[in-house]
């Protein structure tokens, strides 16, 4: 009985709460001061919203104008990599063409630096060395000669020729020994337009790039001219037989005071030589 008559009181008191809290409503939504500060609540809202929109569309405006100056920019790019490509390309071609050209007495190779490269090798060639006439430089003769069609006939005055002969080391040094025959290697510098070959040094002059540094050589003083030329101060020499059967021959080169100032020259002494390129 007891639990009946307090349940029916937390009913009825129900009842008359929401009635209440409905009543308070109803209060609230017919007085003006409070629907004027709903209505503020909203247009501040409002404003609220129109700055968010305002701000995205500048920022939508931003991006798409990034946009625009990074595809300028790779644009630019993309064109001046291309002309630097093409620039770099066209370096490259007219390297390939350009170059110093230097030969190398005494080796089958070139020297390995960097943008030194072997055209060919061959072995020396020149007048024999007791004859008057001939050519009086040294000639690098290629290992794989093209010889004259047999079509191409003539007939020389008085039926005389010059002569041309191989090249005999006339010391011996290292490996190589009296007799040997003398190789020789043409050598391109690519990234280079000058050579030279200094006498009496074994190092190059500031600017300049060592390619070789050896021995100075010439034909012996009693016999017939011919040139200064710088052997390898490691020489090779070519695979036969050391017959001695003269040709160009190779004498070490040896200094004469008198003329010659000593010093700072020492009278009796070698010769060095170096190959220089620039």
């Amino acid at each position: 009985m007891t639990a009946i008559f307090t349940f029916t009181l937390l009913i009825l008191f129900q009842i008359s709460f929401g009635e209440e809290l409905n009543e308070e409503k109803r209060l609230l939504l017919s007085d003006p001061q409070q629907i004027q500060s709903e209505i503020h609540a909203l247009q501040q809202e409002v404003e609220h919203f129109k700055v968010l929109a305002a701000e995205f569309q500048a920022q939508k405006q931003e991006n798409q104008a990034l946009k625009a100056e990074v595809a300028d920019l790779k644009q630019t790019f993309g064109l001046q990599e291309a002309d630097l490509n093409q620039r770099f390309g066209l370096l490259e071609s007219s390297s390939q063409k350009s170059g110093s050209i230097y030969i190398r007495w005494g080796k089958h190779s070139c020297p390995k630096l960097n943008g030194t490269e072997l055209v060919y090798e061959g072995t020396a060639g020149g007048s024999y060395y007791t004859e008057t006439g001939n050519g009086a430089n040294t000639l690098c003769l290629p290992h794989d000669p093209e010889l004259l069609p047999d079509h191409f006939t003539l007939k020389s005055d008085g039926g005389h020729f010059s002569h041309i002969y191989g090249g005999e080391y006339q010391f011996s040094l290292g490996k190589v020994v009296v007799q040997d025959d003398v190789p020789c290697s043409v050598c391109r510098v690519k990234m280079a337009t000058s050579s030279m070959m200094i006498p009496a040094k074994r190092s190059c002059s500031i600017g300049w790039s060592k390619q070789y540094s050896g021995l100075l050589t010439a034909n012996t003083y009693y016999a017939n001219k011919n040139e200064y030329l710088c052997v390898d101060e490691d020489p090779d020499f070519i695979e036969r037989s050391r017959q001695n059967e003269n040709g160009r021959l190779f004498y070490p080169v040896k200094t004469i005071c008198g003329t010659l100032p000593c010093p700072p020259y020492k009278n009796a002494t070698l010769v060095s030589c170096v190959l220089c390129t620039m």
